[in-house]
């Protein structure tokens, strides 16, 4: 029987469930929910080919503009590459979460009062370590822990201290190798107390991991006066 669609976000790994969440914009496309990710599976990305000011890749025969099939197979080369770094970007690195609650504080991510099945925010604090530069926490997939389908990645992250504050605005985490500690928060189905970290088809968490009923809250941004 096929599931109601539920997520409104578009992973880069993955078509989520639609209509989970909702940034103030109505989605692009919709999807089913799917398995975690393949590491062979590209992300979807903006990247464009290098172009000569006129919106056209250099590069062609005799220095010519190149065509749309062979701008296509650059595109399609650099997706690749970019994939490949991203797969291999936990390397030889671990994951470690530190707790996991209900959360209802600030969050640029908000539940849709019109799913078909009612959500929740989630908040995950979690550390990562022995990773490369090319690691990239938005890919980390949030996944129910029975069925193993895919709510999607691209959580809204907040960049917090090894001891687990929030950082300053104007600080970003330490370079990879060294630990970097993240708050990562995702829309989640409301009755699912527990589920699994995945990272292009790698999968982090040993066991399930449960969610607790609360935890501390990112403050809202200070208005401007």
């Amino acid at each position: 029987m096929t599931r109601p669609p539920l997520l409104l976000r578009i992973s880069p790994l993955v078509v989520a469930l639609t209509a989970l969440v909702g940034c103030g914009e109505p989605p692009a496309e919709t999807g089913t929910p799917t398995e975690p990710a393949s590491p062979d599976a590209p992300p979807a990305t903006n990247s464009a080919v290098p172009g000569t000011g006129d919106g056209k890749a250099a590069g062609g025969p005799g220095g010519r503009p190149l065509t749309e099939q062979e701008q296509a197979v650059v595109v399609d080369r650099i997706l690749q590459q970019q994939a490949r770094l991203q797969a291999e970007g936990l390397g030889t690195g671990r994951v470690t979460v530190n707790g996991a609650w209900n959360y209802t504080g600030y969050s640029f991510l908000s539940p849709d009062p019109n799913a078909a099945i009612e959500a929740r925010l989630v908040a995950v604090d979690l550390t990562v370590t022995g990773h490369t530069p090319h690691f990239d926490v938005d890919d980390i997939e949030i996944v129910d822990s029975k069925s193993f389908l895919s709510y999607g990645s691209d959580p809204h992250v907040e960049f917090l201290d090894l001891e687990g504050k929030l950082m300053p605005p104007d600080e970003g985490p330490p370079s990879p190798p060294r630990a970097n500690r993240y708050l990562l928060i995702y829309a989640y189905p409301k009755d699912t107390d527990d589920f699994r970290l995945f990272y292009w088809g790698k999968q982090l968490t040993a066991a399930p991991f449960p969610i607790a009923d609360g935890g501390w809250e990112v403050p809202y941004p200070a208005r401007a006066e």
